[in-house]
């Protein structure tokens, strides 16, 4: 979201977990506006704080016209099905951001595509390198 709003709002670190509440970003032109959304990231809820940032995140599927998760190769599959179900019942764009292809081998590359083409069947799958873009 950074790049694409052109300041640094959301928190980039490789700790889990980090943010814990809706970051919103705003892009306005002649004839459009963007509001970006960066959501906590997707857990089962072991305690109170860990309920509200999902929170978070199903607010945000309220009110998304396009809905855009971002991964990357190395994770481990999102097994939060109530979200998952969510999102296959949406009616709006869907797009699977799958990050770092660059640092993984073609096997994780295409492994990831095809679990998430499968997970979200509707959904445009596309690799990407946030580092290399």
């Amino acid at each position: 979201m950074n790049r694409l709003v052109g300041e640094n709002l959301s928190i980039i670190t490789s700790k889990a977990q980090t943010t814990r509440h809706r970051i919103m970003g705003m892009v306005n032109g002649d004839d459009f506006q963007i509001v970006y959304s960066d959501t906590p990231g997707v857990l089962d809820p072991k305690y109170k704080l860990q309920e509200g940032m999902m929170k978070f995140v199903y607010n945000a599927l309220q009110d998304a016209d396009v809905l855009i998760v971002v991964t990357d190769i190395f994770e481990d599959n999102m097994n939060h099905e109530t979200l998952i179900e969510k999102i296959r019942e949406m009616d709006v764009p869907v797009f699977v951001l799958v990050n770092k292809i660059d640092l993984g081998t073609q096997e994780q590359f295409e492994s990831r595509l095809e679990h998430w083409s499968k997970m979200l069947p509707k959904a445009k799958v596309a690799p990407i390198s946030a580092l290399h873009s």
